[in-house]
């Protein structure tokens, strides 16, 4: 295993460790893990590169990480801090949805949804080691997901739009093609064979 993916398997192990760390309502754990994680995310990338073990198996399992610590960092922060969820409904339940949506478009690693996790990881850490969350920050994270969905949403559709228009195109010029033969052959073929001249009426 390269150093990279170590460092990724890493991240997976404190998902867990910190779990337990939330149930136990040890917030301040909770966020120093999340220090701890948030530096193997930064190091496993550089070191791929750096060391040239870049490979699809330890993108895979980066993403896998970093999908994962996501869903928990939620559930730790709705666990420690339950207030957020209650004085922020509406806002949550938009982010996550729109969230939810853009997840099959597959732009998980876009500028902007990078920017989108590095806003809710400093939101969670100043949260669980301060023990009480800032409005503003929540808005600021929550602002730049819904940004980071909407941008992978509208580009995915005009992807397809794209690709729908491109097929609708070729299909109506290939059958075209075909259809001008068949329709000669068949104008060629439709001539009544009574109106051809017989043998006997060629003859002199």
């Amino acid at each position: 295993m390269s150093i990279a993916n170590a460092l990724s398997c890493i991240r997976l192990l404190l998902i867990p460790t910190l779990s337990i760390a939330a149930l136990l309502g040890n917030g301040r754990l909770v966020g120093i893990g999340l220090l701890v994680a948030g530096a193997t995310d930064a190091l496993d990338g550089f070191l791929a590169r750096r060391l040239k073990q870049e490979s699809k198996a330890g993108a895979r399992l980066d993403s896998l990480g970093d999908n994962l610590l996501l869903v928990a960092v939620a559930a730790w922060i709705e666990l420690l801090h339950p207030e957020i969820l209650r004085e922020n409904t509406l806002l949550i339940a938009v982010t996550v949805g729109l969230y939810l949506a853009s997840l099959p478009t597959g732009r998980l690693h876009s500028f902007t949804s990078k920017v989108a996790g590095g806003a809710l990881y400093t939101f969670a850490v100043i949260t669980l080691l301060a023990r009480v969350y800032e409005p503003l920050l929540l808005w600021l994270a929550a602002a730049a997901f819904i940004v980071s969905s909407l941008e992978a949403l509208l580009v995915h559709a005009t992807h397809t739009i794209h690709a729908m228009g491109s097929a609708k195109k070729h299909r109506s010029q290939v059958p075209h093609a075909a259809n001008v033969v068949g329709s000669s052959a068949s104008r060629s073929s439709s001539v009544p064979t009574s109106a051809r001249p017989t043998a006997t009426e060629t003859r002199p």
